[in-house]
């Protein structure tokens, strides 16, 4: 079942897709992933680590700037689709702040996971997505095709969730996103950061919505 797209879901779709097509201008991309990718060795190392380096953010904005920028069109592309098919969905039963909070969470998530699994790495990680991860996540929790069996001491809700989180993953290592210039690697972590914002939050923000119903 898919709902007409809301709001934030249009808002998030417009935003990304606006600056996947300004970093198609020559030398854009090159600026923009300077500018605001996230660097784990930033967290770890300073920016000190990368002479030369021009950041115009600080570290602590790029796991939310990161989110918003893509290794190409086909990236993106990718990324918009599936939150055009399952965002309307979480925005309709979570609501607008929950939606945001969910994708924010995502961003967040994401970018510790990579940060926590990678702390020196100084290869730039883009792409929202971690973020899209966690509306999979709520959207698996919420909507399964049919009563999802539990895997050992694995709930159900949450198999399926990480069924749905492996396939997501497989595909984008198959197409391999590499943006024009600069090297960006297929943030596995993020993915897994992503999915663990949408299990932990999905049902408290659902409590949260309907809490006076």
């Amino acid at each position: 079942m898919r709902g007409s797209m809301g709001p934030v879901i249009k808002a998030i779709g417009a935003i990304n897709i606006l600056i996947a097509l300004i970093m198609l201008i020559p030398a854009m991309w090159d600026a923009f992933v300077v500018a605001g990718a996230l660097f784990p060795a930033r967290f770890t190392d300073g920016s000190a680590a990368f002479e030369g380096a021009a950041f115009v953010l600080p570290v602590w904005l790029t796991p939310i700037s990161s989110a918003f920028l893509h290794g190409g069109l086909l990236h993106v592309g990718l990324n918009m689709m599936m939150l055009a098919m399952i965002g309307p969905n979480i925005e309709r039963i979570l609501g607008r702040v929950g939606t945001i909070v969910l994708y924010g969470a995502g961003m967040i998530f994401a970018a510790a996971a990579e940060v926590v699994a990678q702390p020196h790495s100084m290869m730039p990680v883009v792409g929202a997505s971690g973020a899209i991860s966690a509306i999979i996540a709520a959207h698996a929790l919420l909507f399964p095709r049919e009563r999802p069996k539990p895997i050992g001491p694995i709930p159900g809700g949450w198999a399926h969730a990480i069924k749905l989180m492996i396939g997501w993953i497989i595909l984008n290592l198959m197409l391999g996103f590499v943006g024009p210039g600069i090297g960006v690697q297929i943030a596995i972590w993020s993915h897994i950061g992503g999915f663990a914002a949408g299990l932990m939050l999905t049902w408290p923000l659902l409590r949260w919505k309907y809490r006076k119903a």
